[in-house]
């Protein structure tokens, strides 16, 4: 009767190649944005693989996925312009 509870972070779950290709195409980041870039991809990433394991429609996986994506490039944008205006 007592059977242990398994935690849903316990669960791994083995993404298809493309599935991180779609996901991480965030990380062409580094390659503009340096470090800043890089970091700001990874995170992107992350966001965008928790999103691909939800049971969300795949249209709506797809839209938030470049969603974030765009929304690590303006956060890029905004660091790159507050840099550039911190040494002008």
């Amino acid at each position: 009767m007592n059977r242990p509870i398994q935690s849903s972070s316990n669960v791994k779950t083995n993404l298809p190649p493309i599935a991180h290709v779609i996901c991480g195409w965030p990380l062409l980041l580094v390659l503009i944005g340096g470090a800043i870039g890089g970091i700001l991809g990874a995170a992107a990433y992350v966001v965008n693989l928790a999103i691909y394991k939800t049971e969300l429609p795949a249209p709506v996986k797809v839209v938030l996925n470049v969603v974030v994506g765009f929304a690590a490039i303006g956060i890029w944008v905004v660091i790159a312009l507050a840099i550039r205006a911190a040494f002008s």
